[in-house]
C-alpha cells in the first residue's frame, strides 16, 4: 500500500450535499465513539479551512463506552459518561446523531445515511468500532441473553442488578470481571463461566490464585475450564448446558466474550478486509482517501481492542490528513501501541502492563522474574527484569507507584539491583516518596498515561478556571479513558473523589458511635454505689458479685471478644470465604457493642486497679481504635483517599498493637480468678 500523494482540495457540490462552503475540504468521520470524536477534535485543531463532518448510529449523544463498566458498577454518574467533542460550538462542525451510514461511493467520494441524504468528502475516516462476539452455541439468542457493549445495554443490566437477578457471566476476560463484580448484589448470586483461564492466564497460576481469592470474598462464584454447550429457555429461566455434564439455572445471561470489528461499510465499499480494514501507517486502507482507525482498524495484522491505541491511531491519521494544509507532519508513522489490562474489580486494582503474553518475552534469556507478595493484604506484585530494565509487571491489589511503573515500563527504563531487593522486601521499587501529594511532583510527571497529559498541564487548565473534575476532563481529556487518573486530578482540585460506598456503611457508622459513647461513659459515670439493703439493688449486685453471675458476664465478653476475632480470620484464611467481608464488618461492629455493654453489666463501670485496671484500659482501647476504623471505613465515600489514608490507617495500627496485648491479659486475668 503507497502512502496518497499531497492533492488539491476536491470540490463537491451535489444538491445534498451539506455544507456551508463545498470549496473548502470535507472530511467525513463515520462514528461518534471516543476515537471518532478524538479524531474531529484533531482535526478541528489541524485544519483550520476544512469543514468537519461526524455520523453516529445510535441515539445517544457521544459517550465514553470505556467508562460503561464503572457506570455498570456505580462509580460514576451517567452524566460523566459525556463525551462531547472539544470545539463543539465550531461553525467548522456538523453532528449527526441517529444518522447510520448505509453506503460508500468510492468513485463519487459520497456517502449515504438511512434517511437516503447523500454526503461528498474529501477524505472519509472510519471509526465504526466494533460489535459483541456472539459464541457459535445454541441459544445464544435466546431472549434473557444479554450483550455488553453499548449504554443501552449497560441500562439492562442495571436493570437486572435492581431486581436482584441470578446472572451468569460469560468470559473471564477485563469486561467479564469488571460485569461479574458490578453485578453481584448481597441478594443475587452470580456465576463467571470460563473454558480458558481468568485473563486468558497472563497473571501467571499464583496470580490468578490471589485473583481467584478476591472473586471469592466478592462473592462470585467460578466456573472456569468448562465448555458451554448450549443455552436453553423455560419460562422466565435460562438453563446453561456444560461439557462436562453439570447445568445451571439463572435468571439471566451476560455475553462478555470478546469482539468482531465492525466492517460491514468498508465490506461494502470494497476495501481490503481481513479481520479488520487492513490499513497502513498512515492509518489508510486499499483506498488513500478512506481511512479506518480504532477497533474496526487492522495494522499489522493486529486489531487493537482498546482506546487508546485508537487514538495514537487518530493522531497519526489527522497528521497525514494535516500535510494537505500546508502543515507539516507532527506525529511519526504509526507503527503498533504499547498495551496494557487495567481494571478495577469492586475496589481491588488489577493490571498488566507490558507484552507479558508474548512468548518472545516468556522465552528470553536472561529474563528475571520478582514476585511480592502479602497474602494478608491480599497483595501480589510481579516484575520482569531483563539487562537492569522493566520490560512488563502484573499487580492485584493496590500500589501507589502504579503510575511511575506504568512509565516505567512504557520506557523500559533501568532499575537498579538495591531497588530490586527493596521490591523483594518492602514490595515497593522507587523508594520512599517525601510526599505521597501529587502537588509535590514535577510539572512533566504524566498523571493521565492514557492520554499523555502532564501535571503542568492540569494545573494549567485549573488556572483557567476549569474547577471540577468534568471541566478539567474536558479541557485537557485527562481521566476520560480508565478514570485511575481522577484522584490525582482532584487532590490537584482540592476536591474529594467519591470512594466505593462500602455495605452497610450506615449501620456500621452507628454502631460504632454507640461503641464510642459507651466508652466515654465508662470514664465518665461514676461507679454505682453498693446498697446497704437487702431491699434494693439486689439484682445488680447480683450480677457484680455473685460468683455465678460473674462468671456468666465474663465468659458472655469472651465469647463475644472470640467472636469478633472471626473477621480477621475471615480476611486471612483462604478457604472461609463465606459471605461477604462487609457483612463479617457489621456483625464485628454489632458484637463490639454488645461487648462493651457486657462489660458495663459485669464491672458496674469500675475501672478497677492493677492487672484489672490494666485490662479495662486495652479492651476500651481496642474498642474505641475499632470503633473510629469503623466511623473512617463507613464515611469512605466522602472523604478523599489521602485524609483517609492518614486517619483510617493511623488508627488501624493502634488497634492491632493493642489487640496483641489483649488475650494476654484475659487469660492472666482468668488465672488469676481460678487459681488464686
Amino acid at each position: 500500500m503507497t502512502e496518497l500523494k499531497s492533492s488539491a482540495a476536491r470540490q463537491c457540490s451535489p444538491g445534498s450535499a451539506r455544507t456551508s462552503d463545498s470549496g473548502y475540504p470535507i472530511y467525513v468521520i463515520v462514528g461518534t465513539g471516543p476515537v471518532g470524536v478524538r479524531c474531529a477534535q484533531k482535526l478541528l485543531e489541524f485544519c483550520d479551512e476544512a469543514q468537519i463532518v461526524i455520523y453516529g448510529a445510535e441515539t445517544e449523544s457521544p459517550y465514553n463506552r470505556v467508562k460503561l463498566s464503572q457506570y455498570l458498577s456505580r462509580h460514576v454518574e451517567r452524566e460523566e459518561l459525556d463525551n462531547p467533542i472539544l470545539g463543539k460550538s465550531d461553525h467548522r462542525l456538523a453532528e449527526y446523531i441517529d444518522r447510520k451510514i448505509l453506503s460508500i461511493d468510492r468513485v463519487k467520494k459520497t456517502v449515504t445515511d438511512a434517511a437516503g441524504n447523500i454526503q461528498p468528502y474529501t477524505k472519509l475516516i472510519l471509526a465504526t468500532g466494533s460489535n459483541p462476539k456472539i459464541p457459535a452455541v445454541p441459544g445464544a439468542d435466546l431472549p434473557g441473553v444479554y450483550p455488553f457493549r453499548s449504554l443501552r445495554n449497560t441500562n439492562d443490566l442495571i436493570a437486572l442488578r435492581e431486581r436482584h437477578a441470578d446472572i451468569c457471566v460469560i468470559g473471564a476476560g477485563a469486561l467479564g470481571l469488571e460485569a461479574a463484580t458490578a453485578l453481584k448484589t448481597p441478594k443475587n448470586t452470580v456465576t463467571l463461566q470460563s473454558r480458558g483461564k481468568l485473563l486468558s492466564g497472563l497473571l501467571g497460576e499464583e496470580g490468578e490464585e490471589f485473583l481467584k481469592s478476591s472473586l471469592a470474598a466478592l462473592g462470585v462464584e467460578l466456573k472456569v475450564g468448562s465448555n458451554l454447550k448450549s443455552i436453553e429457555r423455560q419460562g422466565e429461566k435460562s438453563t446453561l448446558q456444560f461439557a462436562d455434564s453439570e447445568s445451571l439455572c439463572v435468571d439471566a445471561i451476560v455475553l462478555c466474550t470478546g469482539i468482531q470489528p465492525e466492517v460491514s461499510l468498508a465490506q461494502q465499499a470494497g476495501l481490503e478486509i481481513d479481520r479488520g480494514v487492513v490499513v497502513n501507517e498512515w492509518m489508510q486502507t486499499s483506498d488513500p482517501d478512506v481511512y479506518a482507525i480504532g477497533e474496526c482498524a487492522e495494522f499489522d495484522q493486529k486489531v487493537y481492542q482498546l482506546v487508546r491505541p485508537g487514538y495514537e491511531q487518530a493522531e497519526s491519521c489527522c497528521s497525514h490528513i494535516r500535510r494537505d494544509h500546508g502543515g507539516e507532519i507532527l506525529e511519526r508513522p504509526y507503527s503498533g501501541s504499547y498495551t496494557d489490562i487495567q481494571l478495577k474489580i469492586a475496589h481491588i486494582p488489577c493490571a498488566i502492563m507490558g507484552d507479558v503474553a508474548s512468548d518472545n518475552l516468556q522465552q528470553q534469556e536472561g529474563l528475571q522474574s520478582h514476585v511480592f507478595r502479602n497474602r494478608f493484604k491480599g497483595i501480589y506484585r510481579r516484575l520482569f527484569v531483563k539487562d537492569g530494565r522493566i520490560l512488563g509487571a502484573i499487580y492485584i491489589g493496590s500500589w501507589d507507584e502504579a503510575n511511575s511503573l506504568r512509565q516505567a515500563v512504557a520506557q523500559e527504563e533501568k532499575v537498579s539491583t538495591r531497588a530490586l531487593k527493596q521490591f523483594a522486601d518492602e514490595g515497593r521499587l522507587f523508594g520512599q516518596q517525601t510526599s505521597n501529594s501529587i502537588k509535590s511532583f514535577p510539572d512533566s510527571y504524566l498523571v493521565c498515561q492514557c492520554n499523555s497529559v502532564s501535571k503542568g498541564e492540569l494545573c494549567k487548565a485549573i488556572s483557567e478556571g476549569k474547577r471540577t473534575l468534568n471541566e478539567l476532563q474536558q479541557a485537557t481529556t485527562a481521566g476520560s479513558v480508565c478514570g485511575s487518573c481522577r484522584p490525582l486530578m482532584a487532590e490537584l482540585l482540592d476536591a474529594p473523589v467519591p470512594n466505593l460506598v462500602m455495605r452497610h456503611a450506615k449501620g456500621i457508622l452507628i454502631t460504632s458511635i454507640i461503641s464510642l459513647l459507651l466508652i466515654t461513659l465508662s470514664f465518665l459515670m461514676p461507679p454505682p454505689p453498693i446498697s446497704h439493703s437487702v431491699q434494693s439493688g439486689q439484682f445488680w449486685e447480683k450480677l457484680w458479685y455473685d460468683n455465678f453471675w460473674k462468671q456468666v458476664t465474663g465468659y458472655t465478653i469472651l465469647a463475644l471478644c472470640l467472636f469478633t476475632a472471626a473477621l480477621s480470620l475471615r480476611k486471612r484464611w483462604k478457604k472461609l470465604s463465606y459471605g461477604h467481608v462487609d457483612h463479617w464488618r457489621y456483625a464485628h461492629s454489632i458484637t463490639g457493642v454488645i461487648a462493651v455493654a457486657a462489660l458495663a453489666v459485669h464491672t458496674g463501670f469500675r475501672m478497677g486497679q492493677n492487672l484489672n485496671l490494666a485490662l479495662m484500659l486495652v479492651f476500651l482501647g481496642v474498642t474505641a481504635t475499632g470503633s473510629l476504623v469503623g466511623v473512617f471505613m463507613a464515611r469512605n465515600h466522602h472523604w478523599t483517599d489521602l485524609r483517609l489514608r492518614e486517619h483510617r490507617k493511623w488508627w488501624s495500627y493502634v488497634h492491632y498493637a493493642l489487640l496483641w496485648a489483649l488475650p494476654v491479659l484475659l487469660a492472666y486475668h482468668i488465672l488469676a480468678v481460678y487459681y488464686f
